[in-house]
């Protein structure tokens, strides 16, 4: 992904992370899957292996369902786009 194509995705998915919370890993983990989805979302060239390994990455850093369950809610609020969903269909591919 380009730069300039990972900084306008960037741009748009202002979610309310709770920074004391997460390690700045733990936090790039994160964006780096809103990143993916979104552009996989957006009809962008994504390879199903690495959308994967991002969601259980992205859910192994959560490590709580409320906590899953508040991130997509937030995620689907600013982007219109069902993590749960969109990975569930990817996934039966």
């Amino acid at each position: 992904m380009g730069d300039n194509m990972k900084a306008k995705i960037e741009e748009q998915i202002a979610i309310d992370i709770d920074y004391e919370t997460f390690t700045t890993d733990e936090i790039i983990k994160i964006f780096d899957f809103f990143n993916l989805i979104t552009l996989h979302a957006k009809g962008g060239k994504v390879k199903k292996a690495d959308l994967i390994n991002a969601y259980h990455t992205y859910r192994t850093v959560l490590n709580s369902i409320s906590f899953e369950k508040r991130y997509n809610k937030m995620f689907e609020d600013k982007t219109g786009i069902k993590i749960y969903q969109t990975m569930r269909e990817l996934e039966k591919k």
